[in-house]
């Protein structure tokens, strides 16, 4: 009963004046604010700063600095070689298989479509029907920069408007669509085997989602910036974005191009940089 009240108490939360009162408390620069919030989240979350770049909790300007704090140079050793396809965020891998009859698996027995999640009604979503996906949850307590799994060139970056769920397993089981009905940033890579698509998925308390060629994105009205500059090619592992607050990363690369890592299990935790699968010519399901 509890669960299902605070999932349906989400409906009629103000969701963008909510996340405007978060933006500017957690921007705030005063100790006697931002202080008490980083120690009782750290607390609270069992967050650990040893690996992170600045151990004191305190020496982070604010609650957002803190919050996307960088790590400890070589934290996050990147496996494999080219061939290998990595984990964009630490998180936990919540789903991941293949898109079928243009649908992801949102929770056992939900799924939603691949155009409606993109923001695409045809072009380049056609691409990757069939396709591989990991969807990546981003709990409270876990690094929140995005890394690219596979080395690429910025094709553009689609912006939707939207909600902002919580993006929870609990809420993400009981709000059918919900990747489709939040906020997200959808960012599209050429790399050697084809099209890669990456949805930075805003949820409750997110006050923003960052990439590294636009800054932070204002929410507003649906857009998309084209990119065609040589100089915006990523390699594999390099940081393309952060949240703000935090959420859900949905990987999806083209059809038959990965073979999934044996030992992968739904509800697992990963690194960044940990290996998702490998690269294959051929059709593959596990390695």
């Amino acid at each position: 009963m509890r669960l299902a009240f605070s999932v349906w108490a989400q409906y009629l939360l103000p969701h963008r004046l909510l996340a405007t009162l978060i933006y500017h408390i957690a921007r705030c620069t005063w100790p006697a604010v931002k202080n008490p919030l980083i120690r009782w989240f750290t607390a609270h979350y069992a967050v650990d700063l040893n690996e992170a770049e600045k151990s004191d909790a305190e020496s982070y300007e604010s609650f957002n600095a803190f919050f996307t704090r960088r790590l400890k140079p070589n934290s996050r050793p990147i496996a494999g070689d080219e061939h290998t396809v990595i984990s964009p965020v630490d998180g936990y891998l919540t789903q991941f298989g293949t898109v079928c009859e243009g649908k992801l698996i949102q929770a056992k027995g939900m799924g939603y479509q691949i155009n409606e999640l993109l923001g695409e009604l045809q072009g380049e979503a056609t691409s990757l029907m069939m396709g591989s996906y990991a969807t990546l949850y981003l709990a409270p307590n876990h690094y929140h920069r995005v890394h690219l799994p596979l080395a690429g060139t910025l094709n553009r970056t689609r912006y939707i408007p939207g909600k902002r769920f919580s993006v929870n397993q609990h809420t993400v089981s009981a709000v059918p669509q919900l990747f489709c009905r939040n906020e997200r940033a959808v960012c599209w890579f050429d790399t050697t085997i084809g099209t890669l698509a990456m949805v930075l998925v805003g949820a409750l308390n997110v006050s923003s989602i960052s990439t590294k060629w636009l800054g932070e994105i204002a929410s507003d009205k649906p857009k998309v910036w084209y990119d065609s500059t040589p100089q915006r090619r990523y390699e594999r592992g390099q940081e393309i974005g952060q949240f703000n607050l935090g959420s859900t990363v949905i990987l999806i690369l083209p059809p038959e191009r990965l073979i999934w890592r044996r030992e992968l299990q739904s509800g697992q935790r990963i690194n960044m940089g940990e290996a998702l699968g490998e690269l294959s010519s051929e059709t593959g399901t596990h390695m």
